[in-house]
């Protein structure tokens, strides 16, 4: 083969890989919604943190990307305080104050069809007996 035909043969196969890439690998399929830690307990030091993770075409989490999201506390207003709340990044930090209960949140992503609805328990700060 002559070194033309080389060089051309090389050139489409690097924009068949780059457009596979693209497509694939770089383009957001998915919007994971992770919460850590589950729990919270009432006593106004636990933090959980909400966060949006793009997701691509493989189910992995898409490197420098970030999606925006919209969080809204249906319920349990009265038992968390949000600590930080960056919705062009997609996340949230809640504290729970003394109270016990259930809190729910309702998180709006830009690349989701439907809302996520989160309930986070905030239990109490000790251990009880049963006998």
């Amino acid at each position: 083969m002559r070194r033309g035909n080389i060089i051309l043969i090389v050139i489409l196969l690097f924009l068949v890989l780059a457009l596979f890439a693209f497509n694939n690998l770089f383009r957001i399929y998915e919007v994971e919604i992770s919460v850590e830690p589950v729990e919270l307990f009432a006593d106004n030091q636990s933090t959980v943190t909400i966060r949006a993770y793009p997701l691509n075409s493989i189910g992995k989490r898409i490197w420098f990307r970030t999606v925006s999201a919209r969080f809204k506390i249906e319920e349990g207003s009265d038992l968390v305080t949000v600590k930080k709340l960056d919705e062009a990044n997609g996340y949230m930090i809640l504290q729970a104050k003394n109270k016990t209960g259930v809190a729910s949140i309702i998180v709006t992503t830009q690349k989701s069809l439907l809302p996520s609805l989160i309930k986070i328990n905030i239990n109490p700060n000790y251990a009880e007996a049963k006998y």
